[in-house]
């Protein structure tokens, strides 16, 4: 009889995890599903639909036009191709590979520290402000998740099972498959060695510590070796290292930034900018708290609390010489965050469950607010997709339309549905290296070779009778160089930018520097 009653009770307990799981994952659905089209595309989004429209033969060699490596360019066309590039289907892929990648992290909790831990780490993971927002983005941060935390779980496995080589098989093509997404893998991979460097265990055969056995090389060689195909094209990527001049120099203010991007990110982090100073310590309290109180041999806390910290303070080092410091870049290193907070938690509740209790409602409420913060300025302000309906409802043979900065000019491409294909206008700078800029720009949009690029307001195709200039509300250098016989007819304003209707075949005859239109 006991033993019947224990097995209900068992079944009883694993009903109640699977509903508890089911929960947490629901609620990190709506957060990241949630009206998820309702912001438009901004470049970097725009940008990656711009390379999903070509065959998978061309995208290896077009992916050297960016700064990333192509395997996610690669899953979204493949989406694209099975649920459309409408905004939402798009963001769909990011929106679902966040909410497996909260999963991963309750499995994650669940090996290291037991149930409630990982309950505790799911509610935070769900909700983790950083996570929520590039999982609503056509990017690659939230892929590259997925296989980060599936290799730190088989990482995990195979430290408790060194006998267990198969666990390696796996961590070597997630491994692979990371640096085929982001280059900031290897900075996973720099993290596991370092917990490993550290780890007294011995494997059971052979009394060797772990980072001596030769199935850990082998596994780390194998991933050297699939990724060495795409070495070539890394080189050519880093000749043109002028893309990262966005990038800021790092200051004194550059850590507690990004600690304060994980629970608060975009530009309106007013909420959160009395905490960013206290932000550092506490974070580090929790990990040294983590790791006094991880009595288990393979001290995965250590793990989780190196994986954190290790990958922020190596590009903090590397950016000394070249900035690297994105936030977004250590999506998957924040992870681990809410891990470690949940771990905490769940050791603390057994001593003091009133602190514990406020610490969950106080981290909760100011990733609530976060989300909100970081909703609101997570979109597109520019508002492109009302000018493009300005131009489809008012287009007409002979119109051309001309963007007057990059950062506009993939959003228009996704946006514009009328037969004009969009120019990019650049002053001729008159120098090689950026010429050779501008015929990749090309091959990426246009594979027939058409042009992109125009060097004078003056100079477009026969037959333009009319112009749809796209700009911002300030550009002197722009309003200067407009040929004098174009007349103004129609502004058209947002939040950042203006539409301009001009007509370029009337008012010919004008001298030059008279009768100009240009405001």
């Amino acid at each position: 009889m006991s033993n019947a009653r224990s097995t209900v009770s068992c079944r009883r307990s694993q009903v109640q995890m699977r509903c508890t799981w089911g929960m947490i994952l629901g609620i990190a659905a709506v957060l990241r599903f949630y009206r998820l089209d309702s912001a438009a595309l901004w470049y970097d989004e725009a940008f990656s639909f711009v390379m999903s429209t070509h065959a998978y033969s061309r995208l290896w060699s077009l992916a050297a036009c960016d700064v990333h490596p192509p395997l996610y360019y690669f899953a979204l066309k493949g989406w694209i191709g099975m649920f459309g590039n409408t905004v939402f289907a798009m963001r769909a892929l990011s929106a679902c590979a966040g909410v497996i990648a909260v999963g991963l992290g309750m499995w994650l909790a669940l090996l290291i520290a037991g149930r409630r831990a990982a309950v505790l780490s799911g509610i935070f993971l769900a909700m983790l402000p950083i996570a929520v927002v590039y999982s609503r983005e056509v990017r690659m941060y939230a892929l590259l998740s997925i296989w980060m935390a599936g290799a730190q779980i088989a990482l995990v496995y195979w430290v408790k099972n060194p006998r267990q080589s198969a666990f390696l098989a796996v961590y070597a093509a997630l491994i692979t498959a990371g640096l085929y997404t982001h280059y900031f893998a290897i900075l996973a991979v720099m993290a596991h060695w370092l917990y490993l460097l550290t780890l007294r265990q011995s494997a059971v055969h052979g009394g060797r510590r772990l980072i001596f056995q030769p199935s850990w090389w082998a596994a780390n060689l194998a991933s050297a070796i699939l990724f060495a195909f795409w070495l070539p094209t890394l080189l050519e990527q880093l000749s043109h290292s002028s893309t990262l001049s966005w990038i800021a120099p790092i200051t004194l203010r550059s850590l507690p930034y990004v600690f304060a991007q994980y629970l608060s990110p975009g530009n309106n982090a007013a909420p959160m900018a009395g905490i960013w100073w206290g932000l550092v310590p506490a974070i580090m309290a929790l990990s040294w708290y983590c790791m006094v109180r991880d009595k288990t041999p393979q001290r995965f806390c250590r793990l989780l609390v190196i994986y954190l910290w290790a990958p922020l303070l190596i590009v903090f080092v590397m950016s000394l010489k070249v900035p690297l410091v994105v936030p977004r870049y250590f999506l998957f290193s924040a992870l681990s965050l809410p891990v470690l907070l949940g771990i905490a938690l769940d050791e603390l509740v057994r001593v003091y469950r009133w602190l514990a209790a406020a610490i969950f409602i106080a981290f909760t409420a100011v990733q609530a607010v976060g989300i909100s913060v970081g909703r609101e300025d997570g979109g597109d302000k520019r508002q492109i997709p009302l000018l493009s309906d300005v131009i489809s409802g008012h287009y007409r043979a002979g119109d051309q339309i001309i963007v007057l900065d990059e950062l506009w000019y993939p959003t228009i491409v996704y946006y514009n549905s009328v037969a004009a294909r969009p120019f990019l206008y650049s002053p001729d700078v008159g120098n090689t290296p950026r010429r050779e800029v501008y015929d990749r720009f090309r091959a990426l949009y246009y594979a027939d070779k058409a042009p992109v690029y125009i060097d004078r307001l003056a100079g477009l195709p026969a037959g333009t009778s009319r112009v749809w200039l796209v700009d911002g509300l300030t550009d002197p250098d722009t309003l200067r160089a407009m040929p004098c016989h174009w007349q103004l007819r129609e502004t058209f304003k947002t939040d950042a930018n203006r539409l301009r209707l001009y007509d370029t075949d009337v008012g010919k005859t004008v001298p030059n520097g008279a009768g100009c239109q240009t405001h």
